[in-house]
């Protein structure tokens, strides 16, 4: 007995005109049995024996049927039969599983599952490498598409942390105009804790669903059949879209593939609904669940306290807010461009930053300062924060420190002239109080006027150098209480 494969390289190799000696050689056959299976053109396929059947396990065929239905391996369920009577060969028990689960393992045929207008929307994700700014970048591209109009939205990001996924699904739910009642997921940490059979789902994943009011539901591990619509897009992208292209940078990588997506992914007529999927989102989007009237803020969200000086810290670094912020607690997003964005604690946006790529920065967008000049406050936190707009020296950031220790009561009252002064004396003036402050450790209103005069004095008169020495001129200012009594008579009687 000889392989099928052997079989055919007899016959092969006769059809080239070889002779039986030469080919019973060749294949170390011997010259009958070449003429045996020459003679017989029909290949002989033997099949594997089958497992024959076993009394012992037969009787616990209806337990093993139910581990197999919970996916346990073969070394829990022999454990479990061993704890229920089973003493037979570990050999015996492993032939018989693996005939089991070839009898009721699935066919790999399945049923094309189309959905009605905006019942199901379905998300994945990829990775890809893309030169980006002449730098190899590492980029997660979300992709979001209608099961009905097969209508596609993506998205990218740098990372691919839960507060990405959220954004890419927010940015796809108002790209559409709407959400879908059920949402179809794999089955990533961010959205599965527990995939199935025992599905348990991500508890802030929750609530994001409940916040926008979808269902969601996971597939089966390794049964990518289930999404093919999403999964099948994104061969066309990487085809289509990634090899062979080159950005500029990230603005450039964002609206390239928005324009894909709108002319080449959502204009072309689809292979299965012959029809393009944004002429079908028309019929879909009046049938969409309405998008909530906020964005989703989540109890994983940074929650942080804005600084006196307007800003915030997040990753190392410190970022702009309104002024009118100053105090208050905030909430901080990572966006999906590596951006940051804050929110006040009624969902509004207050600001948009780019991520600094260097711990210990500040980014500072001056027009959340607008307006802060021309208000007058008696408020000791808006005082300081003004302060430290003006004055964003050391010096004068150690002066205020030492102000607001020494002047708890009435600090404010402090600020508000010291900040007058500013329209009398130049910038580096005051710096120069603030200073001479520091080593006086005094930090009054009256004070400062009296540091800023003599300064103003010595600016006036300048120092005459005799030799080596600094004689300052003499200024005869004493005057006696009579010639303010002459003064006062002579303007009585005139």
């Amino acid at each position: 007995m000889i392989s099928v494969q052997a079989q055919i390289t007899v016959r092969c190799l006769r059809d080239q005109g070889k002779s039986i000696k030469q080919i019973a050689r060749d294949l170390e056959l011997s010259r009958n049995t070449v003429r045996r299976y020459l003679r017989d053109r029909a290949i002989a396929d033997y099949p594997a024996r089958p497992a024959k059947p076993n009394a012992e396990l037969e009787s616990f065929a209806h337990d093993i049927e139910v581990m197999l239905a919970k996916e346990l391996i073969g070394s829990r369920i022999l454990a479990e039969l061993r704890k229920r009577g089973y003493a037979g060969p570990r050999r015996t028990f492993y032939r018989y599983l693996s005939h089991r689960r070839v009898l009721t393992s699935a066919s790999p045929a399945v049923e094309r599952f189309e959905t009605k207008p905006a019942r199901q929307g379905q998300y994945d994700w990829s990775t890809y490498t893309v030169p980006i700014a002449g730098a190899v970048t590492k980029v997660y591209l979300h992709s979001f598409i209608l099961g009905f109009s097969r209508y596609q939205h993506l998205t990218c990001s740098l990372g691919i942390r839960q507060a990405a996924i959220f954004a890419a699904l927010e940015e796809s739910f108002i790209a559409v105009g709407g959400v879908p009642h059920e949402m179809l997921f794999d089955n990533p940490r961010a959205i599965v804790t527990t995939p199935r059979p025992a599905l348990v789902f991500n508890r802030h994943f929750l609530e994001f669903a409940r916040f926008y009011s979808f269902l969601p539901r996971a597939c089966w591990p390794s049964r990518a059949q289930t999404k093919g619509k999403v999964e099948r897009p994104f061969q066309m992208v990487e085809e289509h879209f990634i090899k062979g292209n080159t950005f500029a940078d990230w603005a450039d990588f964002v609206r390239r593939l928005d324009h894909f997506a709108a002319e080449t992914l959502n204009a072309r007529i689809h292979g299965t609904t012959r029809e393009r999927p944004q002429d079908r989102l028309l019929v879909e989007q009046p049938l969409l669940q309405k998008l909530p009237a906020t964005r989703f803020i989540s109890c994983r969200e940074c929650f942080r306290k804005v600084s006196l000086d307007c800003l915030v810290s997040y990753g190392g670094s410190r970022y702009s807010v309104p002024w009118q912020y100053a105090g208050k607690s905030v909430w901080l997003r990572p966006t999906l461009s590596a951006g940051l964005e804050i929110l006040a604690q009624t969902g509004e946006t207050l600001a948009r930053h780019q991520l600094s790529k260097e711990k210990g920065k500040s980014v500072v967008d001056l027009a959340h300062y607008q307006g802060l000049r021309e208000r007058t406050s008696s408020s000791k936190h808006q005082l300081s924060c003004l302060f430290q707009h003006r004055f964003p020296e050391e010096q004068a950031g150690r002066f205020l420190e030492k102000l607001l220790a020494q002047y708890r009561m009435n600090a404010h009252v402090q600020l508000q002239r010291i900040l007058a002064l500013e329209s009398s004396y130049p910038h580096e003036a005051l710096l120069s109080a603030f200073e001479q402050a520091l080593a006086y450790n005094t930090f009054s209103y009256r004070f400062l006027c009296g540091l800023l005069s003599q300064q103003e004095l010595t600016a006036v008169h300048e120092p005459i150098l005799l030799g080596q020495e600094r004689v300052l001129p003499h200024l005869d200012v004493r005057r006696g209480l009579e010639s303010y009594q002459t003064l006062l008579f002579e303007v009585h009687h005139d």
